[in-house]
C-alpha cells in the first residue's frame, strides 16, 4: 500500500491514516539507531579501501557531505520524536515522507561514489565501490520495508547513477555490469514488497487482535453486570418465594391438621367425601410447595450424595408397585426390563430422578406405553425411559430441563404437573456426576437417559418393620400459630401422643424444666421477634435433661435456612405436613430417641 493509498482526506480537511500505515511508519523511526550504525561501517569501509587510491581532498569532501545528510536525518528524528500520539496522521505522513526525501539524497551521495571512486585504471577501485554500494543497498531493504518508497529512492538513486557512470565508459563489460546493477536494485525491490506485505499483515493481525480483546473486554464487563442483574433478580426472587411461601404455608399447615383430624372421625358418607376432597387439595398444594422445595435445597447445596450399591432391579420393582396402578387407571402398557445389573449411587436420588422420569413420561403418552430399563455402556449403566408419548421438538429440547417449562400445557393444567419434575431430575443427577440426555421424534415419543458407574452386587440386609411408637410419646410443639398448635394438639391426641404447647422460648423453657424429658420438640423456625425456631432448639437442648430429639418445622424454602439447618444438624420438615408424613417423621425420631435412652 503506498502513502497516497493509506492516507485520505479527512471530514476537517486533516489526513486520516489507517492504523497499519501509522504502525508502519512508527516503527520505521523506531528503526533509524540500527540504519546510522550500518551507515557508519559503510562509510568507514567506503573512505578506508579508497585511501590508497584516491586523493584526501576527494574523500574528505564526500565524507563531509555524508556526514551532513546524516546530520538532516538527526533533525528528522527529532522532529518525529515531537509528534503527539493523538496525531490524526498529518504529522506522521509528513514524517515518512521527509524521510523518503532523506533516502533519496543519501542514495544521490552513495551513488556519487560511482564518479569519484571508480578508476577504470584501477579495476580494484571498481569492485571495492560496488562491494560498499551493494551492501549499503541490500542492508537498507528490513528498515525500510515499513516505507517502501523510501527504498525505492535510496537503491533507485544509487544504481541510475552507476548505471550512468557505466555507460559513460563506452565499454562492454561495464555495460553489462551496469545492466546487472540495475537487475539486482529489481530484486531488492521484489524483497522489499514483500516484506512490506508480510508487515502489513502482521500488524492488520495485531490490531485485529487488540480489537477482537477489547470487544471480548466490553462483551465480558457486559455479561458480568448480566450475571450481576440476575443474580440480583434470583435474590429476590428467592426472598419473595421464601417469604410468600411461610404465609402460605402457615394456614394450609393448619389446614391439613384439621382435615387430618377430621378424616379420623365418625362421619357420615358425604363429610366424608367433603374431607376427603379438602385432603386432596391440601395434598395438590402440598406438591407444588415440595416441588419448590427440592429446588431450593438443591440451590442452597445441602443436598448430599450417600452412594453405594443398588440393584437396579430392586429399583424397578419399588417403581412398579408406584406406578403400574397409574399406567393401568390410563390404559397405558407400564414395562421394566427384568435385569441383574447394580450401580454405584445414592438409591434415593437416583429413585427420584426414575420417579419424576416415568411420572413425566406417563403423563405426555396417550397410547401405547412406556419401558424403562438397564442397559451397560462400558464401566457405566444407563437407565432409560422410553415412551410412545408426544415427543418433543428439536427446537425445545434443550429448555425442557428449565423451571417450570411444560411444551404440552399451554392451559398450565394442574393435573398434568408443574413443569418442575425433568428440572430437578436433571440437577439431582448432577449431584451423581451424571447428565440426563434426551433423543426425541415430535409425535413418536421420546427416551430420557442418564448414566452411572457400574457396581458389583451387595450382600442382602434383614430389615425389619417399624413399629408405631405413638402411643404414650411426649411431644413439644413450639409454634406461635395458635391455630397450628390448635390443629397439631387435636391430631396427635387422637394418636394418643401427649402434647405440650408454647408459643414461644420462655414457656417452652418453663415446659422443659418442669417437666420429664419431652421425647421430641418440634420447633417452628418463623417466631415472635428476631427469634427463630433453630435458636430455641439450641437453648432447650443446653437445659438440664433437654428433649431427646428436634426437628425444625417451616415453610421457608430460603437457601440460608436450609444451610443452617444443615450446619446445625437439626432434622426439617416443612410445612404443610400430610397427617401421614408427621406420622412416619414421629416414628423415626422417637425410634432414634428410644434407643438413646436404652
Amino acid at each position: 500500500m503506498t502513502a497516497e493509498a493509506a492516507a485520505t482526506a479527512g471530514p476537517d480537511g486533516g489526513l486520516t491514516i489507517d492504523p497499519v500505515r501509522a504502525e508502519c511508519i512508527r516503527t520505521l523511526f523506531q528503526q533509524i539507531r540500527n540504519s546510522f550504525a550500518a551507515a557508519g561501517v559503510v562509510t568507514i569501509y567506503m573512505c578506508a579501501t579508497q585511501a590508497p587510491f584516491q586523493p584526501w581532498r576527494e574523500i574528505a569532501g564526500w565524507l563531509a557531505v555524508q556526514l551532513a545528510t546524516q546530520v538532516f536525518r538527526l533533525w528528522l528524528v527529532a522532529r518525529y520524536r515531537k509528534i503527539p500520539a493523538d496525531d490524526d496522521g498529518t504529522r506522521l505522513e509528513r514524517a515518512a515522507r521527509l524521510n523518503t526525501l532523506y533516502m533519496l539524497i543519501a542514495g544521490l551521495v552513495w551513488g556519487s561514489t560511482a564518479f569519484l571512486f571508480m578508476e577504470t585504471r584501477q579495476p580494484i577501485t571498481v569492485a571495492l565501490t560496488l562491494c560498499g554500494l551493494y551492501g549499503i543497498s541490500g542492508g537498507s531493504v528490513p528498515g525500510n520495508a515499513y516505507n517502501p518508497s523510501g527504498l525505492y529512492a535510496f537503491v533507485g538513486a544509487i544504481f541510475g547513477l552507476v548505471m550512468i557512470r557505466f555507460l559513460l565508459i563506452g565499454q562492454y563489460a561495464y555495460d553489462v555490469l551496469g545492466l546487472a546493477s540495475i537487475g539486482y536494485s529489481a530484486i531488492l525491490f521484489g524483497f522489499c514488497r514483500v516484506q512490506n506485505r508480510e508487515l502489513k499483515e502482521g500488524f492488520a493481525i495485531r490490531f485485529e487482535n487488540r480489537r477482537l480483546l477489547a470487544a471480548l473486554e466490553v462483551e465480558k464487563a457486559e455479561a458480568e453486570a448480566a450475571r450481576a442483574r440476575a443474580e440480583k433478580a434470583n435474590l429476590a426472587k428467592s426472598q419473595l418465594l421464601a417469604a410468600a411461601s411461610h404465609d402460605l404455608r402457615q394456614p394450609l399447615h393448619a389446614l391439613s391438621l384439621f382435615s387430618g383430624s377430621l378424616q379420623s372421625l365418625a362421619l357420615d358418607e358425604e363429610a366424608k367425601d367433603v374431607a376427603s376432597r379438602i385432603q386432596s387439595n391440601v395434598a395438590a398444594m402440598e406438591k407444588l410447595f415440595n416441588g419448590l422445595l427440592d429446588i431450593s435445597r438443591l440451590e442452597a447445596g445441602v443436598v448430599q450424595s450417600h452412594r453405594e450399591p443398588m440393584s437396579c432391579r430392586d429399583l424397578f420393582d419399588r417403581l412398579a408397585g408406584y406406578f403400574d396402578p397409574m399406567a393401568e387407571r390410563q390404559g397405558l402398557d407400564l414395562r421394566f426390563r427384568d435385569t441383574t445389573l447394580w450401580v454405584d449411587a445414592d438409591p434415593a436420588l437416583t429413585e427420584q430422578i426414575c420417579v419424576n422420569l416415568v411420572t413425566n413420561a406417563l403423563r405426555y403418552t396417550r397410547t401405547g406405553g412406556v419401558l424403562v430399563a438397564a442397559r451397560k455402556r462400558g464401566q457405566r449403566i444407563s437407565i432409560e425411559v422410553s415412551d410412545t408419548g408426544i415427543g418433543i421438538a428439536r427446537a425445545d429440547q434443550a429448555r425442557i430441563f428449565d423451571e417450570f417449562v411444560q411444551i404440552g400445557n399451554p392451559e398450565r393444567d394442574r393435573g398434568k404437573g408443574l413443569g418442575l419434575g425433568l428440572a430437578i431430575a436433571q440437577r439431582l443427577a448432577a449431584i451423581l456426576g451424571s447428565r440426563i440426555e434426551i433423543a426425541s421424534i415430535e409425535g413418536r415419543g421420546s427416551r430420557f437417559s442418564f448414566a452411572l458407574p457400574a457396581a458389583l452386587p451387595a450382600k442382602p440386609a434383614k430389615t425389619l418393620a417399624a413399629p408405631d411408637l405413638m402411643r404414650g410419646l411426649r411431644v413439644l410443639l413450639v409454634d406461635d400459630d395458635a391455630m397450628v398448635r390448635e390443629g397439631a394438639s387435636l391430631l396427635l391426641r387422637q394418636w394418643g401422643v401427649e402434647v405440650a404447647l408454647a408459643e414461644d422460648l420462655a414457656p417452652a423453657e418453663a415446659l422443659v424444666r418442669d417437666n420429664p424429658p419431652f421425647d421430641i420438640c418440634l420447633a417452628d423456625y418463623r417466631l415472635p421477634g428476631d427469634r427463630d425456631g433453630l435458636s430455641v432448639i439450641a437453648t432447650l437442648a443446653a437445659l438440664p435433661n433437654p428433649p431427646r430429639a428436634f426437628c425444625l418445622v417451616t415453610g421457608d424454602m430460603a437457601a440460608e435456612v436450609l444451610a443452617a439447618a444443615d450446619a446445625a444438624r437439626v432434622p426439617i420438615i416443612h410445612k404443610p405436613l400430610h397427617p401421614a408424613r408427621l406420622r412416619a417423621l414421629l416414628n423415626h425420631l422417637a425410634s432414634g430417641a428410644r434407643r438413646e435412652v436404652a
